[in-house]
């Protein structure tokens, strides 16, 4: 996946994270806007009726499909806590109908890891043609 063009949208994950909210609400479910708590989920949602608990992490797209990264914790939370962690991915946050897609226990699909690059490294003998250096270095910078 085109990982460079998935940097965050501030107005799609607001309208991401409004979705979502007023969709628990709408269930009836008293929900907790936790994102800001680096947690692993973004809201905490609970149905005070049958007890169910629900740790949501939400991702909002712009348009009506991509890819979606989940942070290191947020997996490790998606893993840990798979009886009751959700995944809610609303699409198409720069239209007029943006559409809310729910996971239940989202550690169960085929996550790909990303790497991220630190270094290069290459071996002096795959470098160019050696010379011979005949005379002393000229001295340079501060020592001149």
């Amino acid at each position: 996946p085109e990982i460079n063009n998935l940097k965050p949208n501030k107005k799609t994950e607001e309208i991401a994270m409004r979705i979502a909210i007023e969709h628990e609400q709408g269930e009836g479910r008293v929900v907790t806007d936790v994102h800001e708590q680096d947690l692993g989920y973004d809201i905490t949602s609970l149905n005070t009726r049958s007890g169910e608990l629900r740790l949501i992490e939400v991702k909002g797209l712009g348009a009506p499909e991509g890819t979606i990264l989940l942070t290191p914790n947020e997996h490790r939370i998606a893993e840990d806590r798979r009886d009751c962690y959700w995944l809610y991915v609303v699409v198409d946050c720069g239209s007029d109908s943006p559409r809310l897609i729910t996971e239940r226990d989202p550690a169960a699909k085929p996550w790909h890891e990303v790497k991220k690059v630190a270094h290069y490294t290459l071996s002096v003998r795959s470098v160019g043609d050696t010379w011979k250096v005949s005379e002393p270095p000229q001295k340079y910078g501060n020592d001149i």
